[in-house]
């Protein structure tokens, strides 16, 4: 039997007394994973960045950095529940495709589970690999509810990222909804090969390898020691 994925959560609000109500709403609720809450935007902002998650309860008005401004500064689109104490900033909330918008005091655990289950019901974790092999040359990467051709060659790296892929392109590091494995299954072995639990890599692009690292453009890419004989044997020394 299959276990449901929970989906994992961030609240930000800078008023104490909403993420402590919010918060232990989210742990009451077996689909929601919580991760962390913030009264600072900015640190949230900061986080988000280096952690993506499924969804986010963000408040509108806070200090430094609106909570429309926090999505604003996403590279990836999570679902988005805004709570916030005024009506008016609805509209421009839902033009940011949020999921829902809860008015605080948000005491009715009915209408906060409503909200969930609507983010549960629009949010679309991927079963296979987001990304088709369309040619030897060329694939292409699923980013929110669009395909995107890029070209192999242009490729350096993949990390593994949470519940999410990096991919690094000359042009942009894009954020991808994926697991290492199944892009690994996807990237043709004659191109690209796995280094370390947490990195693919485009052969060509290597710079230089030494005992425990390779480098690729200015990223240091470290290699794991049950790696490192298939990788040489990549490669043409003398």
């Amino acid at each position: 039997m299959s276990v449901e994925k929970k989906l994992s959560c961030v609240v930000v609000d800078d008023d104490a007394m909403t993420l402590k109500i919010i918060e232990s709403l989210v742990k009451k609720t077996k689909s929601l994973a919580w991760k962390g809450s913030f009264q600072d935007p900015v640190e949230a902002a900061n986080y988000l960045q280096q952690q993506p998650i499924d969804l986010l309860f963000v408040d509108v008005e806070m200090p430094d950095m609106s909570g429309l401004e926090l999505i604003k500064t996403l590279s990836f689109k999570p679902q988005i529940i805004v709570i916030s104490s005024k009506k008016e900033y609805a509209l421009d909330a839902f033009e940011h495709e949020v999921t829902d918008y809860l008015l605080k005091p948000v005491a009715n655990y009915a209408r906060f589970l409503q909200a969930v289950q609507r983010a549960k019901a629009k949010h679309k974790p991927q079963t296979t690999a987001p990304l088709s092999l369309a040619s030897s040359e060329h694939i292409y990467l699923k980013i929110d509810s669009l395909l995107v051709k890029f070209d192999l060659k242009d490729i350096h790296w993949v990390e593994a990222y949470g519940d999410y892929v990096r991919i690094k392109t000359p042009q942009k590091l894009y954020t991808v909804y994926a697991t290492l494995k199944s892009v690994e299954d996807t990237l043709p072995k004659t191109q690209f090969l796995r280094v370390h639990r947490s990195f693919i890599i485009r052969v060509d692009k290597i710079m230089n390898i030494d005992q425990g690292n390779l480098q690729i453009a200015d990223k240091i890419i470290p290699i794991s020691q049950s790696y490192r004989k298939k990788l040489m044997e990549s490669i043409t020394t003398l």
